[in-house]
């Protein structure tokens, strides 16, 4: 009952709140709460809201642990199934909990950067923990990229990409290597949605800020190595 009575506050408040978080999502909303990992960049505290707000179906997503102080927000979490994971420690619990809503065939959002990009143009690494999660249960991922940091009544950016599997590990040994393979895999797709909503973005003449030399540097390095990475990867997206 408690599930349903957040559920039903949720519906209510997100239509309340988007006309103060505008955002143009490119790519699939109507995404099934099934088993699924979806998985996309963090560059703002905001992340998992907007995609809550936006998106249209409600799912449990992956959060920092210090959020339970507040107990409102611990109810909200709670009743969404949301999942508490501790940073800087091996969170057996929350790894536990990941993988069996999983298995009871639900989808669970989750971000493999682990922490807020202060970066805008580029990923960070990622941990390997959504890798892990996908080839144990078989899961499908599905990503996605944020434009830009969430501002009130500043539009935003969103695009949402086919979802694919790994299945070319599940029967390798679940061992450093393998998971960071996987894990390159997920990444690149993520970016590959970044150089896409960057294209589509500079076709409609939206720009960023300008940025100093040594930050063009920066990004101009970033997008050399990682296209080369892309370019060399499969496509997952004809493995769907």
């Amino acid at each position: 009952m408690n599930n349903r009575f957040v559920i039903f506050l949720l519906k209510f408040a997100r239509m309340a709140c988007r006309p103060f978080f505008p955002i143009e999502i490119f790519g699939e909303r109507n995404i099934e709460n099934k088993k699924c990992l979806i998985v996309g960049n963090h560059l703002s505290g905001w992340d998992p809201i907007m995609y809550t707000m936006w998106m249209k179906n409600i799912v449990p997503f992956v959060y920092k642990a210090e959020f339970d102080k507040s107990l409102f927000l611990r109810w909200i979490f709670q009743g969404m199934e949301c999942i508490p994971v501790h940073r800087g420690e091996a969170d057996i619990t929350a790894s536990k909990s990941i993988l069996r809503l999983l298995k009871q065939d639900k989808s669970v959002c989750l971000f493999p950067e682990g922490t807020r990009n202060p970066n805008v143009d580029c990923l960070q690494e990622f941990h390997t923990g959504a890798a892990l999660f996908a080839i144990k249960t078989k899961a499908p991922v599905r990503p996605f990229y944020i434009w830009d940091k969430t501002k009130v009544m500043r539009k935003n950016y969103m695009i949402i990409g086919d979802a694919f599997s790994l299945e070319e590990f599940y029967d390798k040994p679940l061992n450093k290597q393998t998971l960071e393979e996987a894990t390159e895999v997920i990444r690149n797709e993520i970016d590959r949605l970044r150089l896409r909503l960057n294209a589509l973005l500079e076709e409609r003449g939206v720009k960023r800020r300008p940025r100093t030399k040594k930050e063009q540097a920066k990004i101009d390095e970033y997008n050399k190595s990682m296209l080369q990475s892309v370019e060399q990867a499969p496509d997952q997206g004809e493995n769907k």
